[in-house]
């Protein structure tokens, strides 16, 4: 009898770390889920121009355990979900910790570093990280940023003029001008012209 108690003893306390990883592994499933949800949520949001939704959505999605997909995921949202609420240097901690493997955050970064311009350092690099990517194989992921191929060479030319790299500005502006050329008073048609007065396009 004493055996068979010891037996048991002793299966039982094998099988507990197994039982006990089972029940992390749902947990962390269940996390991943709750996550993809509230990432889903805050790009939605932005789609409907709600920032703070959007903001506290990503927010919550950095609180669950995630998956470093899905953390850059939600840094990027973060970031945009900020940005797009004129809180521009709020946003770059944010980009920061996406911009490596996602281009919709290097754009993001960009875009705040020349807004920032504490020093022509941030020129330089935003020039750099675009000019890196490449500006040729951005794709948009997120409908709701309302980024095109045309405005993200625009940025590029943008950060390289400012970066005093004209052969390169006058590259991606004439780029940027063919891809938006159907769409007169854009963004980019405006630039275009800025770049026509300044001398830096041919």
């Amino acid at each position: 009898m004493k055996k068979a108690k010891y037996l048991l003893l002793i299966i039982v306390l094998l099988a507990f770390p197994m039982i006990q990883n089972c029940g992390t592994s749902s947990r962390s499933t269940s996390s991943i889920i709750v996550a993809d949800t509230l990432i889903n949520e805050g790009w939605d949001a932005i789609k409907i121009g709600n920032y703070e939704t959007a903001r506290t959505s990503f927010e919550q999605a950095l609180n669950e355990n995630l998956t470093t997909a899905q953390r850059v995921n939600a840094n990027n949202g973060y970031g945009w979900s900020l940005s797009k609420a004129g809180r521009i240097i709020e946003a770059i901690p944010y980009f920061e910790k996406a911009y490596a493997s996602d281009n919709e955050a290097k754009v993001g970064l960009a875009g705040c570093l020349i807004y920032r311009h504490m020093s022509s350092s941030d020129y330089v690099r935003a020039a750099e990280m675009l000019g890196n990517m490449p500006p040729e194989k951005f794709a948009q992921v997120h409908s709701g940023l309302a980024l095109s191929s045309g405005k993200v060479h625009a940025l590029a030319a943008l950060a390289y003029a400012l970066s005093g790299d004209e052969e390169n500005a006058t590259r991606y502006i004439n780029k940027a001008a063919a891809l938006d050329s159907l769409l007169a008073g854009t963004t980019v048609d405006k630039i275009d012209e800025a770049f026509d007065l300044l001398g830096w396009k041919n």
